[in-house]
């Protein structure tokens, strides 16, 4: 996309005719003889879980509240170059979000810095607007996450084509912002056959080979919840017993359907890792259906080959109900061949958009891991989120 379509998508409304303007709180300056612009962006999650893990009689709560996500940032354009810089600061530490420099060069859009590998539909659809609180688990699983590198880009009506070369990945910018020595190579090809308010229909496929440079890696998932510990871990680290992962070869196939008020969303992922013995590989897979009972619709762009903001047809402070959207998802991750079993895991959710940047969001979650020769382990659990975001 252009500088100037960047600053206006990732920030708050600027003033049509330039100046200052506000969006709730929050300035924003536009050029009244430019396409210069600055405003502030950001989000907040406050969640709370209370999930049970049993396993053979044993059981195990983790219950508590956390600031899931605290970003700010800035967006806009200066001199026809496109920037945005954003931090997260939940948690004690200062993580690098998207901080990147975006240039139009005609047919196609170049990003330099920190971002998302292009990968997956869900991983490329913002937190903001996906259906339930935490994706699929083979974005966490596979490490699907955001890197420092430059990313080639190309957007039609109802296609979109991307690549890119990355380098590592920074740690807790309040301690350092060395990068790690891992990197990647990564692509992602999308069609929409049918785009309109009737009826969307979205397919892709995306490749990646990741390079874990000195480390090796440590594949682990949460069960569709983050404040429980991690369910599932298999270590491919330097001096593991599993032995230690060079490097990786990830493959995802993603479809997915919206047709009025009712949206389906499927993905299939599978990891292969070069090193360890046998070359061990995983899969990951989740099927979902939604339904917005007070008529809203998914928005859904070609261009970028994902989804956007939900707006309610009448939010809270207009008079309205805002939007009531009921969603289920089945989830299935098959890691045997590196001995951690397979987890399936069941999420029900109902999320309320009150207006158009504020959202709360219900899950419960039910799953199990199956590992050969152990103890099933049950999880299951009801959590809440707060959303805004600007």
């Amino acid at each position: 996309m252009s500088a100037t379509v960047l600053a206006a998508t990732t920030g708050s409304a600027l003033a049509d005719d330039g100046g200052w303007t506000f969006d709730g709180p929050f300035p924003a300056w536009s050029g009244r003889d430019s396409t210069d612009s600055f405003a502030f962006r950001g989000r907040v999650y406050i969640d709370a879980a209370d999930i049970e893990y049993d396993s053979a009689g044993t059981e195990t709560a983790y219950s508590g509240r956390e600031f899931r996500t605290a970003r700010l940032g800035v967006t806009g354009s200066v001199s026809g170059v496109g920037y945005v810089a954003e931090f997260d600061f939940a948690g004690g530490k200062i993580a690098a979000n998207d901080v990147y420099l975006g240039f139009d060069l005609g047919r196609a859009d170049l990003r330099v810095g920190h971002m998302k590998t292009p990968n997956a539909l869900e991983e490329q659809t913002s937190s903001r607007y996906i259906t339930f609180m935490e994706r699929g688990t083979g974005t966490d699983l596979f490490g699907l996450d955001r890197r420092v590198g430059a990313v080639l880009s190309h957007g039609g009506e109802r296609h979109s084509l991307s690549a890119g070369v990355f380098g590592g990945r920074p740690g807790d910018l309040s301690e350092t912002a060395e990068l790690d020595d891992t990197s990647a190579l990564a692509a992602r090809a999308t069609w929409a056959p049918a785009v309109g308010e009737a009826l969307t229909v979205h397919l892709g496929v995306s490749v990646r080979h990741l390079d874990y440079g000195s480390a090796g890696v440590r594949l682990g998932v949460r069960p569709q919840a983050h404040i429980p510990a991690r369910v599932v871990a298999a270590d491919y680290r330097a001096g593991a017993a599993l032995g230690e992962a060079d490097s990786s070869a990830f493959l995802g196939v993603e479809a997915a359907l919206v047709r009025g008020s009712v949206h389906a969303q499927a993905e299939w992922m599978r990891l292969e890792l070069d090193g360890p013995a046998g070359n061990p590989d995983f899969t990951s897979g989740y099927a979902s259906l939604g339904w917005f009972a007070t008529g809203e619709t998914r928005s859904y762009s070609g261009s970028s080959g994902k989804f956007g903001r939900t707006r309610p047809e009448r939010t809270v402070t207009e008079g309205g109900t805002g939007a009531i959207e009921l969603a289920v998802r089945y989830d299935r991750s098959d890691l045997e061949s590196g001995g951690a079993g397979v987890l399936t895991n069941w999420t029900a959710g109902v999320n309320w958009y009150l207006e158009d940047h504020v959202r709360i969001m219900a899950n419960y979650i039910a799953g199990t891991l199956n590992v050969a020769g152990g103890a099933d382990i049950d999880v299951s659990g009801p959590q809440l989120r707060l959303q805004w975001d600007f």
